[in-house]
């Protein structure tokens, strides 16, 4: 049986090839030791440490030098002359990007035709996705149109409003019932945080899209038809522990656009049904395998748990600013308030006003001006 690195790197040699990975965060795929990679983030290396900083799952010293921050700028400008790549690693990267199209499209840029991107995807069934339903090519080709350069509050919502547990695990591999999950957030927190990102437009990292091996390559059929993708299937595996593997070869441009489209639909399988995963009975070697698979489970699952504790924080750094700002206000209100009063106080209406109070009470008038009785 393939180990989970054998299966990534099957289409690929970094030994001999210029890569890039993207989201390596500290455990890259594939290592400088290993040949000649690039690295790219959503943030540079030190902001990576900060934002790592008190997160246990996460050893600090061992985050790679980012060599690319991607956000605002397309990938092409980032890497400038250093393009074209060989291939491209990205890990548990794909269902986080706002654009799926304009982020293929950018990779697609920096690889030479023939150059490899290699995907590792979680299987929506075995993993906090459970309760979400399949991308659909509309929304993919919505973002695309809109060119999304962040998580919109739709995809926000969706993905807070259906975050699910089992036994206190993101990530699982077996079936499981709907019974046995449990959600982290309410449709009500969901609704705060998608809200506030409309408001003050920030980054909130979330899972865009969601797939199972079947629904991936439906996807992918349609985005083709339309001639929104340039990439072919050179190598899929199916789905171990809550992941499964693709790598994508991509096309040569100058090649006539029906002869691609018929390239590209030949390379996909013909999937009819996701096949599901049955507990093993299996030999002792496999069963060792199968434990290294669940241990690399659990790690996905502690990743994904640092980013959502990392969001909560956000959530409540976000509230305490709000308070601030209000109490800030409310001071800037009281001050303005004592110095009216302060004004009034000082005003020759004021002083004759209390003169008149004193004569009031020394000629025993009440407040309609009648005498008191």
């Amino acid at each position: 049986m393939m180990t989970r690195e054998e299966k990534i790197l099957s289409a690929i040699d970094p030994a001999t090839q210029l890569g890039l990975e993207i989201g390596p965060l500290n455990r890259p795929i594939v290592t400088c030791q290993m040949g000649k990679i690039r690295y790219v983030d959503h943030a540079s290396t030190e902001e990576l440490k900060q934002k790592y900083a008190e997160d246990s799952n996460v050893d600090i010293d061992q985050i790679v030098k980012v060599d690319y921050v991607w956000g605002e700028k397309q990938l092409p400008q980032l890497a400038g002359d250093e393009a074209p790549f060989d291939y491209v690693v990205a890990s548990h990267v794909i269902e986080h990007v706002p654009d799926l199209i304009g982020w293929l499209k950018e990779i697609h840029a920096v690889l030479k035709p023939g150059g490899i991107l290699t995907l590792a995807i979680p299987d929506k069934r075995y993993c906090f996705d459970y309760f979400r339903q399949p991308t659909e090519p509309a929304q993919v080709v919505e973002a695309y149109l809109q060119g999304n350069r962040k998580p919109t509050p739709r995809q926000i919502f969706e993905h807070l409003s259906q975050v699910a547990f089992w036994q206190g695990q993101l990530g699982w591999s077996h079936e499981v019932e709907a019974s046995e999950l449990t959600r982290l957030y309410t449709d009500r927190q969901a609704w705060e945080v998608a809200y506030q990102a409309s408001i003050d437009n920030q980054y909130h990292d979330v899972h865009c899209w969601v797939f199972t091996p079947r629904t991936f390559f439906q996807l992918l059929r349609t985005l083709i038809d339309i001639n929104l993708v340039d990439f072919k299937v050179a190598e899929y595996y199916d789905t171990t522990g809550l992941e499964f593997y693709i790598s994508l070869e991509a096309m040569d441009l100058t090649k006539h656009p029906d002869d691609r489209k018929a390239i590209q639909l030949e390379s996909l399988p013909t999937i009819d049904r996701d096949r599901p995963q049955i507990a093993p009975l299996e030999p002792q070697s496999i069963l060792e395998d199968e434990r290294v698979q669940s241990l690399l489970v659990e790690l996905e699952s502690e990743r994904e748990m640092s980013k959502l504790a990392h969001l909560r924080i956000g959530e409540h750094q976000e509230t305490i600013q709000r308070l601030r700002k209000r109490v800030k206000n409310l001071k800037i209100k009281l001050e303005d308030s004592e110095n009216q009063i302060k004004a009034m106080k000082t005003s020759k209406f004021w002083k004759l006003r209390s003169q008149w109070l004193k004569l009031k009470q020394l000629l025993g008038l009440n407040e309609t001006g009648s005498n008191a009785r």
